[in-house]
Parts: structure tokens; sequence; C-alpha cells
């Protein structure tokens, strides 16, 4: 096989891998793109190594690794939702970040870090959980249930603090209130001391789903500064949006 031939069906390999498929094995990559099994086994070992592909090592199934969500991250945003961001985090004074759905998990595209001494980092590229940040339940509450069910896994989900939704009939109650009041939270869900808002970027073109979102210690998330970081962030989502 050329050095052009190993590239092209190891792109094809990558393609396979999306919200609708985040894992598969190497009979399923075999049979969706009519290779013999030997040559999948050389591609999904090559792809291994260079850290875009992950491998399970209970199920033996593969899914996209930090190599391509670093490829993901790098696109470039418009300059204007970047602006838009940078101002939430300058106006709110916390860490302000924008993230797609990749794979059934949070993808950060952008992050931007507020004023205050005692900030959260979250570098772009980053995959957190759907189930239990306010990011993902944003992202997921966009979707109908069923696809945003399957994007949330198998339950039942990982329980990260005691606060976390482990079911899905807890997280599709919690979904629907989302998409009434159009604001996604998470109160210590993903990690004790950590607060989080969220509201869906809905863009002109029709893209997404997409997701603003403010993280802070939760010392800080009382209910009057709850209230101005969702009203600052529903004036971004929709600048951004635009």
């Amino acid at each position: 096989m050329t050095s052009v031939g190993t590239l092209a069906r190891g792109l094809d390999v990558l393609e396979l891998f999306g919200e609708h498929a985040p894992e598969l094995s190497q009979k399923e990559i075999s049979e969706r793109l009519g290779l013999p099994v030997p040559t999948v086994h050389r591609l999904t070992k090559l792809l291994l190594d260079r850290g875009y592909l992950t491998r399970d090592s209970h199920t033996r199934r593969f899914r996209l690794g930090l190599a391509a969500a670093r490829l993901v991250s790098g696109l470039r945003l418009p300059d204007a939702a970047r602006e838009h961001l940078r101002s939430l985090a300058a106006d709110t004074r916390e860490t302000a970040s924008l993230a797609v759905l990749h794979g059934g998990e949070v993808l950060y595209l952008a992050s931007e870090s507020g004023g205050n001494l005692l900030t959260l980092r979250a570098a772009p590229g980053l995959h957190l959980p759907s189930h239990c940040t306010a990011l993902g339940k944003c992202l997921l509450s966009q979707l109908p249930d069923e696809e945003a069910r399957r994007a949330a896994g198998p339950e039942p989900y990982e329980a990260l603090t005691e606060r976390t939704l482990t079911r899905w009939r807890e997280l599709q109650r919690n979904l629907e209130e989302v998409r009434r009041s159009g604001v996604a939270l998470s109160h210590e869900e993903y990690e004790l001391g950590l607060d989080a808002i969220a509201v869906p970027v809905v863009p002109a073109d029709g893209a997404g789903p997409f997701a603003a979102g403010v993280s802070l210690p939760t010392s800080r998330a009382k209910a009057a500064a709850r209230a101005t970081i969702v009203e600052r962030l529903r004036e971004a989502a929709r600048a951004m949006g635009a």
C-alpha cells in the first residue's frame, strides 16, 4: 500500500467515528469499509500509536483519541465568537467556554479565564463527560431523547460525586427542565466545590449543537451571581450565534 493509500484508508477509518458510532471494533471497521481484518489491524495500530485512536482495555473497542480532538479544537473559530467569549469571561470574572458534542462527550473548542484569583482552567481539546456537566447537559438537551440517551452512553453513568445523575430517567428529567428554562446547571455533579452554568448557542447557519458555559467555585455560585451569569451568558450566546 502506498503512503497516499495508507493515508486515505486511515482517514476513512477516522471518519467512521462520530455521534452515532463513538466506539467500533476491528470487525465493525472491517465490515463498514470492506477492508480485510489484517489491513484494519495495521491501520488501527498506526492510529493508536499516533494517538488518533484509543482502545478500551476491557471491550477492545476503539474510539477517537486526544490527537483527533486537538485537530478539532484547532479549527479557527470566528474572531467575533472568540471576542464575545473573552468579554463574557471579563464581565463575570469566571472561566467561560464554548463546546460541542464529540463522540458523546463534551469537547472544548475555546476557553477564556476570568479575572478572579481562584479560577478554573479548561484547555481547548479537553474532553469531559456529558451526563454530569452543565455544557454536556445543555448539548444533550438540544438532541431528541433517543439521540441524547445514545450519546450519554450505557447506564449506570459514572458517579463522580454523590450528586452525579447515574440513570437515564434522572438525566431525562433534568434535560426536560433545561429545554424549558434554556439553562443547564451542574451543582457539584462533576467535582465537589465546582458549579457550572450553560446555555445553547444557535448559529445563524443552523450548525450545532453548541453550548457556552461559565464555571466557578461553588462558594461564589450564589443566587445573585448565578442570575447575573445567566443574563450575560444569554447575551453572549446570541452574539456568538449571530
